[in-house]
């Protein structure tokens, strides 16, 4: 499931199905230490999607980091279309992600990923309820392609923008995972493991989290890349 999934399904299963209310998080590119996580979940706060009896249609945006992502989301827990578009090659020379070949990167790759998302979906802009985009934490000049993206679509065809908690997205998505709220009823214990994000938390409802632990210095997968070139 792609990173843009979870930006989607973070508006689909943090509410049950039959909310028309959908979350903005408002948080700074990093969310490493106990404050940070917890003011993401403290400035929530709503906007409306309009009313209807069928499940709402988001469409999610990720670029984060080396990944282009979109997919298409209903709020009863289908994905109708996703793409992504890959940088490994790309950076693999590096040994990491470099920040400008990977904003350029995500800039040649977007308009094509949104439209294929939304192409296999069967649907046009214009049919979306909800646009879910990540705004951190991650690279700031990945996340600003994803962020210009949704406000050129919001803008065109006046669809309501939910900005999406990277690490919260990853937290909320197990619940679709797991086949819905009633199958991963809340609290529940939730281990993120994501670039420099390692987080063991309690996840006790949408926008309530305890942060029980974290790494104390670098990322699991740079230790272990540190490994490797010992070995």
């Amino acid at each position: 499931m792609s990173r843009a999934c979870h930006a989607a399904s973070r508006v689909a299963w943090g509410s049950s199905s039959n909310s028309r209310t959908a979350t903005h998080r408002h948080t700074s590119s990093t969310c490493s230490s106990r404050r940070t996580f917890s003011h993401a979940a403290a400035a929530a706060r709503d906007t409306s999607i309009p009313a209807s009896p069928k499940p709402f249609v988001i469409l999610g945006i990720e670029s984060s980091c080396d990944d282009t992502a979109a997919a298409v989301v209903t709020s009863d827990g289908r994905v109708l279309g996703e793409a992504i578009a890959t940088q490994a090659e790309l950076h693999a020379p590096w040994g990491g992600v470099v920040p400008n070949l990977a904003q350029q990167a995500h800039k040649d790759a977007i308009d094509r990923i949104v439209a294929s998302a939304l192409s296999q979906a069967q649907l046009q802009p214009s049919s979306l309820d909800a646009i879910a985009v990540t705004i951190g934490p991650g690279l700031s000049l990945c996340l600003d392609v994803g962020v210009r993206k949704a406000h050129s679509l919001s803008r065109t065809h006046s669809i309501p923008i939910v900005q999406i908690h990277h690490m919260e997205a990853h937290a909320l998505v197990a619940r679709m995972a797991a086949g819905g709220s009633e199958a991963l009823p809340f609290p529940f214990l939730c281990l993120l493991v994501s670039g420099g994000h390692n987080l063991l938390v309690l996840v006790k409802g949408v926008g309530s989290y305890v942060q029980l632990g974290t790494t104390l210095d670098d990322a699991l997968g740079e230790c272990s890349r540190a490994d490797l070139d010992l070995i």
